[in-house]
């Protein structure tokens, strides 16, 4: 449900939602050891690895007596293995670690962000969130600090803008290091559509990206902005705003979600339903408990699970855990073994895995009989 999101330097190996690709090789585990397989299942890199990731930018990330480094398609070592952990490459960059120290690399093996850094995220608008000594600040795609460390707290760059905190007070800075927005708030989110939410003694508005308070703080809560709307809540009741600071749909709810595909989740009194960008409940609260539409499809509780379209049609699930829909397929649980399901609610892969990920490119990792793999979107099991 509708949630203050605070501004956090989350440091990530690599972020799964950063790419958009299919997998021609998979990661192949046979007993302890993983190698690679297409997607015939034919091996094409033998099993010798302690660890193997997915390819990203002709390249994976594989482990062996306990160091990591990069492979290509052929098996050849192009990165030496030499690191403790090593993140997926991104726009031909990759997070690696030695010695509780990180760095970047490229796809030719080169540090171009030495391994002195105590974190560092991934690269957003060229940039890059570092911490040295319990501070932070950004470093450049050539190993240069823009912003040296001097903050208490840093967010990823958006919009040409990033948000830092010093003496626990919030501003931005552009991407040349230069502080554009003073430090005086208690909090900020990321810019979002043009606008960013702060906080000011205990209440919420927006600013522009010159600074400027378009919407002045009077909000208990706020979302960001999304396809023009955010949610906010005014004495006790949330409803939805537009960039004017206009309200658009009442201050009638005691949740919401944000909109996802122009349908969001609204929470009367202990029921829940969904309703459209005009306002419109399109299906009165009657549900316990309800997900976002994801793919046309809502997953919703109320004694047992249920999808539901954007019509209100129900189909009915027999399940004890249902999750939302990716790539066309839910994982579902019941009697502690995980499966997955079509949109009409069919079992397409059956029941019988300890752990199963959401699919992700046409892959997703599971684990059965206390072994971890992956399976494809037919079931076929990628180790044995």
């Amino acid at each position: 449900m509708f949630r203050l999101r605070a501004i956090a330097a989350i440091l990530t190996i690599a972020s799964a939602e950063a790419f958009a690709q299919t997998h021609d090789f998979i990661p192949y585990r046979s007993d302890t050891l993983w190698g690679y397989a297409d997607t015939l299942m034919r091996i094409v890199i033998m099993p010798k690895y302690e660890s193997a990731q997915l390819f990203y930018g002709k390249l994976a990330a594989v482990k062996l007596h306990g160091k990591m480094g990069y492979i290509d398609k052929s098996g050849q070592v192009v990165v030496p293995l030499i690191y403790d952990r090593a993140g997926n490459f991104v726009d031909g960059f990759a997070l690696v670690e030695a010695d509780k120290k990180w760095g970047v690399v490229d796809k030719n093996g080169n540090e171009i962000i030495p391994l002195k850094y105590s974190g560092i995220g991934q690269f957003y608008e060229d940039l890059a969130i570092m911490s040295l000594n319990n501070k932070w600040g950004y470093v450049s795609k050539f190993g240069n600090e823009i912003v040296p460390p001097q903050y208490q707290g840093a967010s990823k760059f958006s919009n040409g803008l990033a948000a830092v905190m010093k003496d626990y007070k919030w501003g931005f800075v552009n991407t040349s290091g230069k502080e554009v927005i003073r430090l005086k708030y208690d909090k900020v989110h990321d810019f979002s559509e043009g606008l960013a939410a702060f906080m000011q003694n205990g209440r919420w508005g927006f600013i522009d990206m010159n600074g400027r308070e378009v919407i002045p703080p009077q909000y208990q809560t706020v979302s960001d902005f999304k396809g023009g709307l955010a949610a906010a809540r005014l004495n006790g009741k949330v409803g939805f705003i537009n960039k004017s600071g206009v309200k658009v749909i009442a201050f009638k709810y005691d949740n919401a979600n944000d909109f996802s595909e122009d349908k969001a989740v609204v929470q009367k009194g202990d029921l829940v339903g969904f309703i459209n960008k005009k306002g419109k409940e399109i299906i009165k609260p009657k549900y316990q408990a309800a997900y976002d539409f994801t793919e046309g499809i809502a997953v919703v509780y109320s004694h047992a699970y249920a999808l539901v379209d954007e019509t209100g049609e129900e189909t009915p699930l027999f399940f004890e855990e249902v999750r939302s829909f990716r790539e066309g397929l839910a994982a579902v649980q019941r009697n502690g073994k995980w499966g997955f399901i079509d949109k009409e609610g069919n079992v397409a892969i059956p029941l019988k895995y300890a752990h199963a990920d959401d699919f992700l490119e046409g892959v997703a990792v599971v684990n059965h009989n206390g072994k971890w793999g992956y399976i494809d979107k037919k079931g076929r099991e990628f180790f044995r």
